[in-house]
């Protein structure tokens, strides 16, 4: 037995078989969606597969034609899609509890992967799908160049846009349980600058953020209609968190390093050569 849940718990699900195939997914609508690099996705047969909770706070983006992507309205974390026409629904890893059994086998859409995202691993790399049966390619813009020192960000279905004004200060890997459960994915990438270094220039009011009541400052910031990971903006501390995910422009960095590897995703291998810190860099 599986089970996995969003970040709040509201949303929650059992699966009663095995898992089948996981694999990385580097697609731009995967990066947006989650706020992330990369995507982590792994297969159920739809008929192990069952709601226990929530099933009514999941709100659907179509973020092509045909194909929905799904998310805990109350907390944003990307949970399993609708089963698809051959019967299998299609689970982030990021949001399983505990030990799934299986590991990730190749990475797909490698040739849009993000340009400050290394892929340190030998698995087998994909320009798309494996198979060209699996689905359709859609065209989206590839990463724009920074225009001077301003970046810009944007959610997936393009109501929310954002610039940032000034410098990355540090880009950190998180592998904390709860970054895996805000993104739906093994880590986050997150840059951060100060509480200035971000302005919303478009859809300010379709933000949503969701305080984790039993933490000190951990929140996540979405889009009410797509679900993508938005900067967070920390008055009282000074800071803003930036999901790289989100960005529309190359930083021109990318991560320094990875924290709280020592609650990072089982199914996970960190194969770079970025230091590592168990908790926080000393």
């Amino acid at each position: 037995m599986i089970t996995g849940s969003c970040l709040c718990g509201t949303v929650r699900w059992q699966v009663d078989g095995d898992l089948g195939t996981m694999s990385h997914c580097h697609c731009s609508m995967c990066r947006k969606a989650h706020g992330a690099p990369f995507a982590t996705y792994v297969s159920a047969a739809s008929g192990d597969f069952r709601w226990l909770s929530g099933e009514e706070a999941i709100t659907t983006y179509e973020s092509s034609p045909g194909f929905l992507r799904a998310f805990c309205g109350r907390c944003g974390s990307v949970v399993p899609d609708p089963a698809d026409d051959d019967g299998h629904v299609f689970i982030p890893a990021g949001v399983l509890d505990g030990e799934p059994g299986v590991r990730p086998t190749s990475h797909i859409f490698a040739a849009t992967k993000a340009s400050w995202h290394i892929i340190g691993d030998d698995l087998p790399r994909h320009d798309a799908y494996p198979n060209p049966d699996d689905g359709p390619n859609v065209d989206r813009p590839a990463q724009g160049v920074a225009q001077g020192s301003v970046l810009h960000g944007s959610c997936l279905c393009g109501d929310i846009a954002y610039v940032v004004t000034e410098p990355i200060k540090t880009v950190h890997n998180c592998h904390c349980t709860r970054c895996q459960k805000a993104r739906a994915a093994a880590h986050t990438t997150n840059g951060f600058t100060s509480a200035n270094g971000v302005t919303f220039v478009r859809g300010e009011d379709k933000l949503v953020t969701y305080k984790l009541p039993e933490a000190k400052a951990f929140a996540q910031t979405f889009c009410s209609r797509c679900g993508s990971a938005m900067p967070r903006i920390n008055k009282e501390a000074g800071y803003t968190a930036i999901p790289f995910g989100s960005l529309d422009d190359d930083p021109g960095r990318g991560a320094d390093d990875h924290i709280y590897t020592g609650s990072k995703a089982v199914w996970y291998a960190i194969e770079d050569d970025l230091p590592q810190y168990v908790a926080l860099p000393h």
